[in-house]
């Protein structure tokens, strides 16, 4: 079982980001050979290229897969189409691509760190880099399925790595974001490239890379603000000290390939233009967007890929943002949301033309001045989150010498900044109009249902995610239960049978994504220890080690 596992986990790092199935589905695959990805002997492009072959930006066919039809459903930002995974229903291949990817990026970046540990300190920077990107590889994948193979880069090669605990792993990350920063704060004989083009994403600056690996240990430590508290608090402000983003400019962004080859365009720019998919807003994202601010709904929007007007069918007053991340609907110009997770075969009592696509608002910043935004950059990490990642631990009393109103304000003002309505912030932060779920932009203004600081931190964290952070934004939403999110209306009934639409019980959501079948067939014996460390049931129910279920939603709508 073993040699078949090695030669098969082989032939995967082989072929990583290489599929070729198709779907009868709205998705596309990558129609060329697949070639070497990742150049496995110690140079400067082994540690360059995985940049572009790990989760979460990845190419076409598997983003899609992994991102838009998966984890912006969960995160209940994007719906539409009639994929199972709407209804919380897996998709065997999808989670395989999702597995693969993470178990992939380990790999990999193991093999550069084992050629950098030959080099001695000559590389310590390069080291660190590589550190830090492998952390914010086997986060993702900890946080999408719970316990996960981890092998590490030192001693003896495990041909079948073992899987271990989500509280072992967060305990190595923090170990490693640690000692990434002691290494970049240090001298180094070496830059972290010598050609600086290796480096797509901070162009060898090294205060940039230190900065964004101690942003990770912000995010990553608030993750435990549930389970373990103390252990929250000490990394929260062990990060802080050490020195996370500043400004907008410490922003990381992933560019798209300037060869502009398949499947390297701006991901969502593909998904709604290039494949003709129209990816909608959400009815949570409608009522988080809707009322919020108090500045009135702009007449002018119009649907950049029909023409179509805007209609009479929306808020009198929207989140500024609103409008720039969404246009009124391709075929009637209403701007409002499409109900999350509805199967419309089940609702006879439903007219099935008025639950199309083409009349629920979409994605609408994929043009600029007509023309396809193909080479946006992929928003890895920005500003705006580790504001309110630093905003959320000063309110909660996890870190000294922050104020969480001045964090706040700074996030929201940021994101304003980045969506290209700067000169609006200031109302909008001045207002008590709340939107449905009862929050409101003031920070001092707690009156009501759904209006409680955290509860404004948390929605304003949310919308400041979309759309290419969602992962995020489906952390905190099995955290915190925060933002305010409908449930899905058609949820798998095997699980939830009841059809509960209640949105402050934290089982009505879906809490990770359930292992490919191939672990269960080709690896069951560490399968098996992987569900006694998971302490539940391999679905999508069973809640990962720092999701104890909580419940900080006070909304009444």
């Amino acid at each position: 079982m073993k040699t078949r596992f090695k030669i098969l986990f082989i032939a995967s790092l082989l072929l990583t980001g290489a599929f070729s199935a198709c779907d009868d589905l709205v998705s596309n695959v990558n129609p060329n050979q697949p070639d070497s990805s990742v150049n496995y002997n110690f140079s400067e492009s082994s540690l360059g290229s995985v940049f572009r072959t790990t989760i979460p930006a990845i190419e076409g066919d598997d983003e899609q897969r992994v991102k838009s039809l998966m984890v912006d459903f969960y995160a209940q930002m994007l719906d539409g189409g009639s994929f199972s995974t709407r209804y919380y229903i897996m998709n065997d291949d999808w989670n395989s691509r999702m597995f693969r990817r993470v178990q992939n990026s380990i790999a990999n970046i193991n093999l550069v760190l084992r050629a950098q540990e030959e080099q001695g300190d000559a590389f310590n920077h390069a080291k660190a880099v590589a550190k830090i990107w492998r952390v914010w590889c086997a986060s993702v994948g900890v946080d999408w399925f719970g316990p996960i193979p981890l092998p590490g880069y030192s001693g003896e090669v495990v041909e079948n790595p073992p899987y271990i605990s989500p509280e072992a792993a967060y305990a190595e990350f923090f170990a490693e974001l640690e000692e990434a920063n002691a290494l970049l704060s240090a001298a180094s004989d070496n830059p972290i490239f010598s050609n600086q083009n290796y480096d797509i994403i901070f162009d060898n600056d090294v205060e940039k890379w230190r900065r964004f690996g101690n942003s990770l240990h912000l995010r990553l430590a608030l993750r435990l603000s549930e389970v373990d508290a103390t252990t929250c608090k000490a990394e929260a402000q062990k990060a802080i000290n050490a020195g996370v983003m500043e400004s907008p400019a410490d922003n990381a962004l992933l560019p798209p390939k300037a060869d502009g080859s398949w499947g390297q365009n701006y991901n969502y720019t593909m998904f709604q233009i290039t494949w003709g998919g129209p990816l909608n807003m959400s009815s949570s994202m409608e009522k988080l967007l809707s009322g919020i601010g108090g500045i009135d709904f702009p007449a002018s929007v119009t649907n950049d890929r029909s023409g179509k007007a805007l209609s009479a069918n929306h808020p009198a007053m929207v989140d500024p943002r609103g409008t720039q991340m969404f246009d009124p609907a391709f075929e009637n110009g209403d701007w409002r949301g499409m109900p999350d997770g509805m199967d419309i075969t089940k609702h006879p009592e439903l007219d099935p033309t008025k639950y199309r696509s083409v009349v629920f608002a979409e994605m609408g910043f994929l043009k600029n001045n007509g023309a396809v935004r193909t080479a946006r950059p992929y928003d890895l990490f920005l500003y705006e989150e580790v504001c309110f990642l630093k905003a959320e631990a000063a309110f909660r009393g996890f870190v000294s010498g922050l104020d969480a109103k001045t964090e706040y304000e700074k996030g929201v003002n940021a994101s304003f900044a980045t969506w290209g309505v700067a000169d609006k912030a200031d109302a909008y932060l001045s207002s008590t109009e709340k939107n449905i779920a009862g929050t409101s932009a003031r920070f001092d203004d707690t009156s009501g249902a759904g209006n409680t600081a955290l509860e404004k931190i948390i929605t304003q964290k949310y919308i400041a995610l979309f759309p290419d952070m969602s992962q995020e934004a489906w952390n905190d939403k099995r955290r915190l239960n925060l933002p305010r999110t409908d449930v899905a209306l058609d949820r798998n009934e095997l699980i939830w049978p009841s059809h509960s639409t209640d949105i402050k019980d934290v089982t009505n959501y879906i809490k990770r994504v359930e292992y490919p079948e191939s672990e269960k067939t080709l690896n069951e014996v560490e399968y098996n220890k992987a569900l006694t460390l998971l302490g539940g049931t391999d679905q999508v129910s069973t809640k990962i080690w720092w999701d104890l279920g909580k419940n900080y939603c006070t909304s009444a709508n």
